[in-house]
This record gives structure tokens, sequence and C-alpha cells, in this order.
């Protein structure tokens, strides 16, 4: 019989000071992307960043496997746009393959969706979240840079990508809004309306200051209680409860709804007691908080030879790191952060 001294000691895991399990990684696997949203980064683009500076799929599928070696259970591909990035399908193999197997997640502007979603759906992705701001062509191509006659044609190729996703019974599809005020709060009604049409879920996301390129204008923050106020217009709300994997959205459907509705409320009522995620940017930065400025270098560690058991050191490390709180409010928002196109959301 093993004796108390002589047992295995428990694997080490992704806890931070304050006692949180780290157990989500957000994967960002490229800088490009093919749209310019205005909260994102500025009309004129960003410079991409050089080849040689962003990650591998080796080296990213290194990771993820180190990552899950340390109890991480989810993972979510992020960008850019990840549909971009070349070899996508690869990666997802490699992901898919690691033991135990990780929930595996994609964020994405829905513009290459219906092209891409057979490459998905073979490597395992359980939940496509699509990024939409509007439902309406013009304002959806001011807001994301294209202009507002090309929003007519890149909205309609969205909505394609959607409706192959909601056909896929192997996915769950959501649908990402940032709100902005005075640009899009009039279409909280219409996207809450979705949900009783389809069944998929709309979150609802407080505008925030991320990054450092891209000024946070106050003016178009709308709080979360005013997008409730808005939802309750349209009937009968009912609250949803948690459940074990999800992410900082208040859940809640409307009355007889297939589909099902969220708020995520980063500024007006932090969530950071529950945070259960890391990042890892396009360039190889371990980020164990999006609103802060901390981030632990793994790119030398990955291409200076050093053996998995350094590269878990510094995940290890990373997550130590982690604030309690991001310390970013409504009345005195601040800059901070790596730029949102190399990180994610």
């Amino acid at each position: 019989m093993t004796t108390p001294s002589q047992s295995t000691p428990a694997p080490a895991q992704l806890l931070d000071s304050f006692g949180r399990r780290l157990h989500y990684l957000r994967l960002s696997i490229t800088d490009l992307c093919n749209l310019r949203c205005r909260y994102c980064m500025p009309p004129e683009g960003i410079e991409k960043l050089p080849q040689d500076m962003v990650l591998t799929l080796e080296e990213l599928a290194r990771v993820s496997r180190i990552a899950v070696g340390l109890g991480v259970d989810k993972i979510r591909l992020t960008g850019g746009e990840p549909l971009l990035r070349k070899g996508l399908s690869r990666l997802l193999d490699e992901l898919k393959s690691l033991k135990p197997r990780p929930d595996l997640r994609i964020t994405t502007n829905g513009l290459l969706l219906a092209q891409k979603l057979p490459e998905l759906v073979a490597g395992g992705v359980s939940t496509v979240n699509v990024s939409l701001d509007s439902l309406k062509p013009e304002l959806y191509g001011q807001i994301t840079g294209l202009g507002a006659q090309a929003g007519h044609e890149a909205l309609a190729k969205v909505w394609q990508g959607i409706r192959a996703a909601l056909d896929e019974p192997s996915l769950q599809v959501k649908l990402n809004v940032v709100l902005l005020g005075g640009v899009n709060e009039e279409e909280i009604v219409d996207f809450a309306r979705l949900t009783l049409e389809h069944p998929l879920a709309v979150r609802f996301i407080e505008y925030m200051p991320v990054g450092r390129n891209t000024p946070f204008q106050p003016e178009r923050f709308l709080a979360a209680e005013q997008v409730l106020q808005r939802i309750r217009s349209l009937g009968e709300v009912e609250p949803l409860p948690q459940r074990p994997g999800d992410g900082p959205a208040q859940r809640l459907r409307l009355a007889g709804a297939p589909g099902e509705l969220g708020v995520i409320s980063a500024l007006s009522s932090h969530f950071c007691a529950t945070c259960n995620r890391i990042r890892l940017s396009s360039e190889g930065q371990v980020v164990p908080c999006l609103l802060s400025d901390v981030a632990v270098e793994l790119k030398p560690l990955l291409r200076g030879g050093a053996d998995d058991a350094a590269v878990a050191k510094a995940l290890l490390e990373a997550a130590r790191l982690k604030p309690r709180n991001h310390h970013q409010a409504v009345v005195s928002p601040h800059a901070a952060g790596c730029q949102m196109s190399r990180l994610g959301g």
C-alpha cells in the first residue's frame, strides 16, 4: 500500500495568486484581419507583424499541449481573424488530438465562415462565436471600416455563414455584439428578437478601453443594465443558471425563445472574481488579463531550445501575475493592454 509520503504529487495547475484556476486558454493565431472595426483599430489599420514574429502552428500546438497538461480544458482560437490563418485545419487536428481533449471554440467575424465551416466541423470545433455589431448593411459597413456600399455584400456573406453554422447539428452558434452608444444601441431589440427565431445565443458586450491605438470614447459606453431594460421591453425574461465552463455572460431567455441572450458587463460590474482565462498573443506573449499591461514572453523559450518544463514554468508564472481586478472603471477608463488585433477578446 502506498503511504502518504510515497503518493504521487498532484500535477501542477494554472492557479493564480487568488486561488482562481485558469483552465480557459484563448489562443490568438494571427494578427491579420480583413475588417477595421472602429473600436478595435484605427482607420488606417495596424502594421502587420513580420511573419517570423508570429508563432508557428507547431509552436501554437506545443503551448496548447503544455497548457492542457496544466489543466486547461477549453481553448478558443482568436485573432485578428483566425479563419485567415493558413494551415488552420492542421492546427485543429493537433488540438483535437490532445489528451485529455479540450473543448475547441473559435471567434470569427464570419466573412469566411461559410467557406471554412467544413474545416471547423472536421476539426472538432464545438462553438462558433460570430462578431456582429449591426444588422443594417450601411451601419455594418461603417462600424467595420468597409464603407456603406461594401457593407451590403459583406453582411450577406456573414449571414450566409451564420445560417450554414446553424444547420450544423454539432455546432453551437453565438453572436457577439459590442454595443456603442449612439451607433448601434437602437438595434438591441432587433438582435434580441433573433433568439425568438433561431437557436443561437446573442451576447451583448460592454464597450471597453482595450489597446493603445484606439482611444476610448466614454460617450459610446452603454451599461449592461441599460441593455437589460431594452430587452425587457420585448416581454417576460427568464434568468438562466450558470453552467460549468460558462463565460462571464449574465444569461437569460425571452419566454418561448429557442435561443438565449447574454450580457457581459466588463466595466459596469466586474466579473474578475470568477475569471478563468489566460491568453496567448499571436507574437507569443502570455497575457493574464485583457485589461492590464502584464505579459510573459514565451517566444524566446520556444525558439531558444527550452524544454517543456521551462515553458510550463513560464505559464505558471503568468498565472501567478494575474491581478485580482482589472482596475478599469466607467468613470475613469484608461488605455491598457495588448493591441486587440494581436490578442483577441
